[in-house]
């Protein structure tokens, strides 16, 4: 399967925020950001204003690289994934922010995925 251009580019700004996310969980400035307290806010729809808020310049060039759109579409596939998987299926037990790195890894990897014949 080949990927679109959009695609391809949704895929390298989901890149870039997985970036930024994980620069923010390793800082150690964001361990209150459970899981439990990011998969609120997927659930609820407002992960991305909460992320802004929470981590301000630290995650918004990552944040301001997607549009309305890929906001929406990643929203969707994020709670899919929360309503699917344990947290621990992404090999993450404590950080939300981690967990949300995982996501996009994940993500990443499926829409990179080549099936072979």
């Amino acid at each position: 399967m080949f990927l679109t251009i959009e695609e391809q580019i949704e895929t390298g700004r989901w890149a870039v925020l997985a970036t930024h996310l994980n620069g923010a969980a390793d800082s150690s400035k964001y361990d209150h950001l459970d899981t439990t307290v990011v998969l609120k806010h997927v659930n609820d729809g407002d992960v991305f204003e909460f992320l802004r808020n929470e981590l301000g310049n630290d995650v918004e060039y990552g944040l301001s690289k997607l549009t309305d759109v890929h906001r929406h579409k990643l929203l969707h596939h994020w709670r899919m994934m929360a309503a699917g998987y344990e947290t621990s299926q992404f090999h993450v037990r404590r950080s939300g922010l981690a967990l949300l790195v995982a996501y996009l890894l994940h993500l990443i990897g499926v829409r990179q995925a080549q099936i072979t014949k």
